[in-house]
C-alpha cells in the first residue's frame, strides 16, 4: 500500500516543534511536534491531538507508538501536577481496541494509587467518545532536582 503524506502539514508541525524556546512539562519538542494540548480537568490530565497523516503507519492508521506516547504523557504529566515532581515509567501495558484513521483523540490519565510508586490508568477516545485504547502503568517518583 502506498500513501501520500501532506508535506505542508508535516513541515508545519516540525517548524512548530523547533520554534519552542523551552523544554518543560506541557511545552517540549515532542509535544509540539505531535500537537499535544495538555489540560488538567479535576484530578485528571488530558492530552488531546489531531491524528495527522504524517503520524500514520503504512496501513493508514495512527501508529501505536504515537498513541502510546500520548497515553504516557497523560500519566506522567498527572504525576508531576499532583506530586510537584516528575516520575519515570517503570512499565506500561496498552490494549489497542480500534484503529484511528482521522480526527481528534483525547487521552485521559488518572491515578489509581499514589505513593513512592504510583499506579495509573489512561484511556484514549475519539471525538464521539468511542474507547480506542487504554493503558495501565507503574511509575516511580524521581527526586526533585536541586535548585541552581
Amino acid at each position: 500500500m502506498s500513501r501520500h503524506i501532506d508535506e505542508a502539514t508535516a513541515r508545519a508541525a516540525f517548524a512548530r516543534a523547533v520554534a519552542g524556546t523551552q523544554e518543560c512539562f506541557g511545552d517540549f519538542f515532542l509535544a509540539r511536534l505531535l500537537g499535544l494540548e495538555i489540560t488538567y480537568p479535576g484530578d485528571a490530565c488530558e492530552v488531546t491531538f489531531d491524528a495527522a497523516d504524517f503520524l500514520f503507519n503504512p496501513q493508514g492508521t495512527l501508529h501505536g507508538g504515537i498513541l502510546a506516547t500520548a497515553l504516557d504523557v497523560a500519566m506522567g504529566h498527572l504525576i508531576n501536577r499532583q506530586n510537584g515532581s516528575p516520575g519515570t515509567t517503570l512499565e506500561m501495558k496498552i490494549q489497542y481496541l480500534a484503529p484511528i484513521r482521522a480526527g481528534r483523540v483525547t487521552c485521559r490519565g488518572e491515578a489509581l494509587r499514589r505513593g513512592g510508586t504510583w499506579f495509573l490508568r489512561a484511556e484514549a477516545r475519539d471525538a464521539e467518545g468511542t474507547l480506542l485504547a487504554f493503558a495501565t502503568s507503574t511509575w516511580k517518583l524521581l527526586k526533585r532536582a536541586a535548585p541552581g
